[in-house]
């Protein structure tokens, strides 16, 4: 078989990393909002800024629970829409504050997203060893994942059950750490051993120049510096405080003096992905589809914001010589309904009933054995 090519394809949305303790969808806006109850530190500031900003142009006249707010879907469109295209969004709201606005908005998402991992790691519950063992039985040799998540859940259970293998973003992104006595990032050398982990809407451990367009991605950890270096350093000095934040950002290894930057494809309805990294992204995503055996959704409910890889579904669906063998696993009380979804959309293509007990049930772990049993 050809190193780049993987008999089976985990395609993983929300629900999938729900197992690794990270909110759902209904509870997002509350996670993100969690940061009233924090006395001080950037996470307060940043929903403070939030706050304001739904206050006056969602017309929201006090702070409200998360399920009261407007969905982040709106939020993203309204600021993409207006910064992108160089438009006010009222009066009050320039490009470039609605700019400044989504940073502190991803920076505060990266840091959620970090914080409800490391907790429910620290707790280990059942879902959590649910995870574990769906990633023990893996032939990670055989399998590849196609993640239309930002967070690195994958990245993490990859590292965990086999600590000697490292991560193939297939975007030209390059392996980097950040140095306790420099601001210049370095690049290190990427395993030999790896699995293919595509990204087609970025990741909260990836880094951009925007002069040499390079992409850099760190260990899975590193989360809270990546969301550190989205504040700019009036974010930092609003805080009150001066911190070394406030005048130094990292840099690139290449290009030295230039700052580094995200790029992620926000819950818009209509994503940026006009980058060379999404470009990229999406042809390896192509690629995995093509050559898999198996595609396995789990947790993903093929929402109709994501039209876009729905069409490269179908498109790469069609193409295909031979079909895919397409299986579902999810769970909840919307599983029924997700199962509909999936056979109004692929039809024939289901292999079998959908598994609706999630990473636990029983007759996925059968399937999974059974995948990776044959040489």
């Amino acid at each position: 078989m050809a190193s780049n090519t993987r008999e089976t394809t985990f395609i993983v949305g929300a629900g999938f990393s729900s197992y690794a303790g990270l909110p759902l969808q209904g509870t997002f806006t509350d996670a993100l909002l969690e940061a009233r109850a924090f006395r001080q530190g950037p996470s307060k500031y940043i929903v403070s800024e939030l706050e304001k900003f739904v206050r006056d142009t969602f017309g929201h006249s006090r702070p409200q629970k998360g399920r009261n707010w407007p969905a982040l879907e709106d939020i993203f469109t309204c600021l993409d829409l207006s910064a992108n295209s160089g438009h006010y969004l009222g009066p009050k709201y320039p490009p470039s504050e609605l700019r400044r606005i989504r940073g502190l908005v991803i920076s505060r998402i990266i840091r959620m997203l970090h914080q409800y991992y490391e907790r429910a790691k620290g707790e280990k519950a059942a879902q959590w060893r649910a995870m574990f063992d769906y990633f023990a039985m893996l032939d990670l040799e055989r399998c590849s994942f196609l993640s239309m998540n930002w967070d690195t859940v994958v990245e993490h259970f990859i590292a965990a059950v086999d600590s000697d293998r490292d991560i193939d973003y297939r975007c030209g992104a390059i392996k980097a750490v950040f140095p306790e006595k420099t601001w210049v990032i370095r690049t290190i050398k990427r395993k030999e051993s790896n699995v293919p982990v595509i990204k087609v809407h970025g990741s909260v451990n990836w880094l951009y120049c925007d002069n040499c367009r390079n992409l850099f991605w760190f260990p899975a950890d590193e989360a809270p510096r990546i969301a550190d270096q989205i504040l700019r350093p009036d974010d930092w000095q609003a805080l009150g405080k001066k911190t070394e934040h406030s005048e130094t950002r990292w840099r690139c290894s290449r290009c030295q003096e230039i700052p580094l930057g995200t790029r992620l494809a926000t819950f818009s309805f209509l994503k940026a992905l006009d980058f060379p990294m999404f470009q990229k992204s999406w042809v390896a995503a192509e690629h995995l589809l093509r050559t898999a055996t198996n595609w396995v959704f789990i947790g993903y409910s093929l929402p109709a914001a994501d039209y876009e890889f729905k069409y490269l579904l179908k498109r790469v669906q069609l193409a295909r010589s031979r079909q895919p063998r397409i299986f579902v696993v999810t769970d909840g009380s919307q599983a029924e309904s997700t199962c509909r979804s999936y056979h109004g959309f692929f039809g024939a293509a289901i292999s079998g009933p959908c598994f609706t007990r999630g990473l636990s049930d029983p007759e996925f772990t059968r399937a999974i054995r059974g995948w990776f049993s044959t040489p």
